[in-house]
């Protein structure tokens, strides 16, 4: 039998998708100077703001998001850890999934 391969770029796009959905999140930002300037030509990525790493069957998601202001921080990121969690478990197989939430900012109430 073959093998199947998931690239962390899919990875990425998964968890992307899954966070943009979650409760609080206005988006996602880009960690790396040099990602910044990617982005600024693709608007429409969803991995931006998604660093993946895996290590054999251990899968490591960091997030760094902006979230809507007035909402509880711990919770929306509980949400998120969770929602991308699961997703990422049930689209790949893997289930060895670690989700970290790193708050870049706060887009405040209108």
């Amino acid at each position: 039998m073959g093998k199947i391969i998931i690239s962390q770029n899919a990875i990425a796009k998964i968890a992307g998708l899954s966070a943009m959905e979650s409760y609080g999140v206005v988006g996602l930002v880009p960690y790396r100077f040099k990602d910044k300037i990617r982005y600024l030509l693709d608007k429409k990525a969803v991995d931006k703001g998604v660093d993946v790493k895996v290590d054999g069957r251990n899968i490591e998601i960091d997030l760094y998001v902006i979230i809507q202001g007035g909402t509880k921080v711990s919770e929306i990121a509980k949400t998120i850890i969770s929602q991308v969690s699961y997703r990422v478990k049930s689209l790949t197989g893997i289930e060895n999934v670690e989700v970290n939430v790193i708050v870049k900012g706060v887009k405040r109430e209108e």
